[in-house]
C-alpha cells in the first residue's frame, strides 16, 4: 500500500509539467500570431508610401529602364505635333540635337526610324552594346560596321549579321589601312574584285590588282591604275589588247612620250602620235 501511495504522489508533478508546457506553446502561438499581424500592418503601410511617393522616389530607377524620364518629359517638344510622322521625325532630330536615346524609344510605328536613331546614338558613343540592342538586322548591322571601321577593328566586321555591311565593313578598312589582306575576307567574287580595284586607285599601287581573279576586272583595274599613275609598266599587264592600247594611248598622250604610240598597231599609232601633239600644244597654251 505505501509503494501505490508513492507511485501516485509521484504522478501529479508530471501532469503539472504538462500543463505547464502546454500554457507555454500557447503564449508562443499568440506571441508568433502577434508578430505576424504587426508584420502584415508594416507591410500594407509599405505599400501605401510606395503608392503615395512612386513618382518620385522611383524616377531614378525608372530611367535606368528606359520607360520614364521626368527631367527629360519636360523638355519633350514633340509631343503636341499632331501628325504621327513629323512627330516620329521631331523625336529623332530631337534624340540627335540632346543625345538622347531616350527619345528615339518614343517614336512610333516605324521601324526603320527607330532603329537608325539607336543605330546613330550608339555609333556617337561608341558603343558596340548600344548596337546589339538594334533589333532591326540592317541597322544593327551598319551600327556595328561603323564602330569597326571607326576602331579600326578587323575582327568585329566578322559580327555584322548583313552581308551587304559585312563586305563594306572588311572594304573600308582596306582602303583606310591601304592593306589588301582585308579584302579576302569579303564575300562574293565581285565583290572582291571591287574591294581590289578601289584599293588600287586609292593607293595608286598597281600590282594590288594582281590579286583580282576576274581578268575583265584585273584589266580594268590595270588599266584605271596604269593611267593615272602614268605608268607604262602597268599597261603591260592588261591581257585584253584593245585595253592594253588604250592604256598606252592615255599614258602617252599624259606624259608626252610619243614613243609609247608604238606599243599601238599601226592602224592606231598616227591617231595616238596626234593626240601626244594636240596635249602639248594645249599645255604650251596654258603656259
Amino acid at each position: 500500500m505505501k509503494i501505490m501511495v508513492r507511485k501516485k504522489a509521484a504522478g501529479k508533478p508530471a501532469a503539472g509539467m504538462k500543463e505547464a508546457d502546454k500554457s507555454a506553446e500557447h503564449n508562443a502561438i499568440m506571441k508568433f500570431l502577434g508578430n505576424r499581424r504587426l508584420l502584415l500592418s508594416l507591410a500594407v503601410l509599405v505599400a501605401i508610401i510606395l503608392v503615395v511617393t512612386w513618382p518620385s522616389r522611383f524616377g531614378t530607377e525608372i530611367i535606368k529602364k528606359g520607360i520614364f524620364d521626368r527631367s527629360l518629359e519636360k523638355l519633350d517638344t514633340c509631343k503636341t505635333e499632331t501628325d504621327q510622322a513629323a512627330k516620329n521625325n521631331c523625336y529623332r532630330d530631337l534624340a540627335f540635337s540632346m543625345n538622347k536615346t531616350y527619345f528615339c524609344g518614343k517614336v512610333l510605328n516605324s521601324s526603320s526610324i527607330t532603329s537608325s536613331c539607336y543605330a546613330k546614338l550608339a555609333v556617337d558613343a561608341d558603343s558596340r552594346k548600344l548596337c546589339e540592342l538594334i533589333q532591326e538586322v540592317k541597322a544593327r548591322s551598319y551600327c556595328t560596321a561603323l564602330l569597326a571601321i571607326n576602331r579600326m577593328e578587323l575582327p568585329l566586321c566578322g559580327n555584322v549579321d548583313d552581308i551587304g555591311w559585312r563586305n563594306y565593313c572588311y572594304a573600308q578598312i582596306a582602303l583606310i589601312s591601304k592593306k589588301h589582306e582585308p579584302c579576302i575576307k569579303i564575300e562574293g567574287d565581285t565583290e572582291i574584285a571591287d574591294c581590289y580595284v578601289a584599293l588600287a586607285k586609292n593607293i595608286s599601287y598597281g600590282p594590288t590588282c594582281a590579286y583580282i581573279l576576274d581578268q575583265e576586272k584585273k584589266d580594268g583595274c590595270f588599266l584605271a591604275v596604269g593611267v593615272a599613275n602614268a605608268d607604262p609598266l602597268l599597261c603591260a599587264e592588261i591581257a585584253e589588247p584593245a585595253n592594253r592600247w588604250t592604256c598606252y594611248h592615255r599614258v602617252a598622250r599624259k606624259t608626252g612620250n610619243a614613243a609609247l604610240c608604238d606599243k599601238v598597231p599601226v592602224v592606231f599609232r598616227q591617231n595616238c602620235v596626234d593626240a601626244v601633239k594636240e596635249e602639248a600644244s594645249q599645255q604650251s597654251q596654258k603656259n
